[in-house]
């Protein structure tokens, strides 16, 4: 299975992360799930978006953690 990871940090767009979230989860061949989405950011714990959308990341830069496919979604930032 194909590892996406979608970079969250305060202030990201919740449409430019959660639109692509849902599309490679929902991917599918013969059946079978082409993607694991997962979400990751630099250290927070739980990650403010636009407009105050409270989300906590599935992992930190600390866990070490490798993907196939990075996805860097816009925002202001911090």
């Amino acid at each position: 299975m194909i590892q996406v990871g979608i970079f969250l940090f305060n202030e990201v767009e919740v449409l430019d992360f959660a639109g692509p979230f849902e599309v490679f989860s929902l991917a599918k061949s013969e059946g079978k799930k082409l993607f694991h989405v997962s979400t990751i950011s630099e250290k927070e714990k739980v990650i403010t978006a636009r407009n105050g959308l409270k989300v906590i990341p599935d992992f930190t830069f600390e866990d070490n953690k490798t993907f196939d496919i990075l996805i860097i979604p816009g925002g202001y930032g911090d």
